[in-house]
């Protein structure tokens, strides 16, 4: 079962990436460039992204908790989601074992989880169980949890000269992300909300009526548009956070202090760079420049023995090669801090990507794990050619925050080409080179976590497969949800290989609840399997008729699973009963034990 989750994780990554990586932004082509002689850059419109009326937590408080299924429905949605995989002896087995559960103490642990939930107003049931299931998990953080996206080419990029490349799109990336900060450390970014329909909603009329309501009801108020406020609580551990490695169960660290510095990693080597001064303003954009210029034009070989390795590493042995470093000598406690407060890493790479997609994407996705540090909350990365992209750590937060991060900052960056014309300038304050002292202990370590990582990693096999003549368009005049058929499509080329239907996952959001996360799909339906066996015969072409009827059938399910996840976390409620430590008083704690 680990083999089938590590893999169904390892899909659920690449798909994320491929979908981010193909992804094409409608934004102006005309771009705003930064006048430096005639803009104040310490002037509140140039620290900051545009300004909302609303403030940016402005639905938090009125948004609603997750509920929780009626116990009966829960088991019923188990039931028919196993079905599928399952052969019809065993199906009878399980059958007979849910329902003497379903009994017995799966009822009373429902009634103690209700009485729970009434207990934890601020919050959901399943936030403390979600964060101890990643952070407990001893598994590698690479393509096992961590995601990563792409951002799409920049023409204007593209026509400089290319040593000037990789320095230009690495700032203006710099230079709104910073903004995207600043903003949110101010709570005037826009609050994140789904427009079922934006023509009408998302405008100035609505955000004016929403600004009359109270905050306790402005959720509701917002509903009537048909547009949904989500769950804002994980961006503030966007940025100075990180995940540190600990025996048994991994800690989150969100730092307190206001810090100055990002770290910027190149070669497999660290260095802290200053990018906020002692206001807390962004620094002048070309002394920004300046400071990357300098680490890019610094002559270190890539570091025979890089630390960044061990983030790939199972955690268990990261956690104790680090606490040996720290007790060894006091300096790298100094550098794992510098690393551990910063704001976020930059990672320069020296890599050429050019037009190989698969390159790219292995490139985000995992690299060969020397120029990375995976613990960090994310890692903003630029080849040597200008591909730049991110990767983020997934215990802290989901999709729904750090898309809205690389959105934001890529319209910014492209709308605003802010270093484009800019000559870099030295400043006074400048980076330097973080030291670690590694003794032969550490050093095996790294060369044995290489090793892994390498073998690890070329396990992973991405094969793209673009379809040119048909899409999401075809599918929606067709009536047909074309994520049903993206998902169906991976039903039947799995069935078409090893002859049966597997365990599924697909995610979905729950960040329309207060601290939602996410809920599982399973898209695997008795339905998908039918059309997977047809389609997996030699004479399947003799039954289209039906395979339509089916192939709506399954569109249909799936949309009706979609909404259920959303709205109802029947997977939440089953972790929840299962998660040991939830109710350490439970009346029925033994036999909870037992049945887990």
């Amino acid at each position: 079962m680990s083999n089938l989750k590590n893999l169904e994780h390892s899909f659920r990554n690449v798909n994320f990436l491929w979908r981010s990586f193909h992804h094409r932004c409608q934004y102006g082509t005309a771009a705003k460039v930064f006048d430096p002689i005639t803009s104040d850059w310490k002037s509140n419109p140039w620290q900051q992204l545009p300004q909302s009326s609303l403030g940016t937590y402005y639905f938090q408080d009125s948004l609603p908790r997750l509920p929780i299924p009626k116990f009966q429905h829960t088991v019923q949605r188990y039931l028919e989601s196993i079905q599928c995989i399952l052969s019809p002896e065993e199906y009878k087995r399980t059958q007979a074992v849910v329902k003497e559960f379903e009994g017995k103490v799966g009822l009373e642990l429902h009634e103690e989880l209700l009485l729970l939930d009434k207990s934890l107003k601020g919050t959901s049931y399943i936030s403390s169980p979600w964060f101890d299931m990643y952070l407990s998990d001893r598994q590698p953080l690479p393509i096992n949890y961590n995601p990563a996206l792409v951002f799409v080419e920049d023409p204007i990029i593209d026509k400089l000269p290319k040593n000037m490349r990789q320095l230009t799109r690495t700032t203006n990336l710099l230079v709104s992300a910073l903004r995207f900060m600043k903003s949110l450390e101010n709570e005037t970014i826009e609050p994140e909300v789904y427009h079922m329909n934006p023509k009408k909603s998302d405008t100035d009329a609505y955000r004016t009526i929403m600004k009359l309501l109270p905050k306790s009801v402005a959720t509701y108020g917002s509903y009537l548009f048909k547009a949904f406020p989500l769950d804002m609580s994980q961006y503030t551990s966007l940025f100075q956070s990180t995940r540190v490695p600990c025996k048994g169960k991994d800690k989150l660290l969100k730092m307190d202090k206001r810090v100055s510095h990002i770290v910027v990693m190149r070669h497999g080597h660290f260095f802290s760079c200053p990018v906020l001064d002692s206001h807390g303003d962004i620094l002048p954009i070309n002394e920004l420049m300046g400071n990357l210029e300098i680490i890019l034009n610094t002559e270190v070989e890539p570091n025979q023995y890089p630390i960044g390795i061990m983030t790939t590493e199972e955690r268990n042995k990261w956690a104790a090669i680090r606490e040996h470093m720290i007790l060894k000598n006091e300096q790298n406690s100094k550098s794992f801090d510098e690393i551990d407060t910063s704001l976020f890493v930059v990672c320069l790479d020296d890599v050429e990507l050019g037009d190989d997609h698969v390159g790219v994407t292995r490139n985000f996705l995992h690299s060969d794990g020397t120029n990375r540090w995976f613990d960090k909350s994310f890692q903003l990365i630029v080849s040597k050619d200008a591909w730049a992209g991110v990767t983020f750590e997934h215990s802290w937060g989901d999709g729904v925050a750090i898309l809205r991060f690389f959105n934001d900052i890529h319209r910014d960056s492209k709308e605003h080409q802010w270093c484009n014309s800019l000559q870099s300038k030295r400043q006074s304050v400048q980076p330097f080179k973080l030291v670690f002292d590694i003794d032969d202990i550490v050093k095996q370590a790294i060369k044995e976590g290489k090793d892994r990582y390498k073998a690890h990693t070329e396990k992973l096999v991405i094969h793209p497969f673009i379809l040119e003549k048909y899409g999401k368009t075809e599918c929606k005049n067709w009536k047909i949800s074309p994520d049903s058929i993206m998902q169906l499509g991976f039903q039947i080329a799995f069935h078409r290989m090893y002859k049966y239907t597997p365990a599924s996952y697909e995610s979905c959001s729950t960040a329309a609840f207060k601290h939602g996360r996410t809920e599982t799909i399973r898209p695997a339906t008795s339905l998908t399997k039918a059309v997977s066996e047809i389609m997996s015969m030699k004479d399947w072409s003799s039954r289209k008729g039906e395979l339509k009827t089916l192939i709506r059938k399954c569109s249909e399910k799936h949309n009706q699973l979609t909404k259920e996840a959303a709205m109802e976390s029947f997977s939440h409620q089953l972790i929840h009963i299962r998660h040991r430590k939830t109710l350490p008083h439970s009346r029925c704690k033994e036999k909870r034990l037992r049945w887990k």
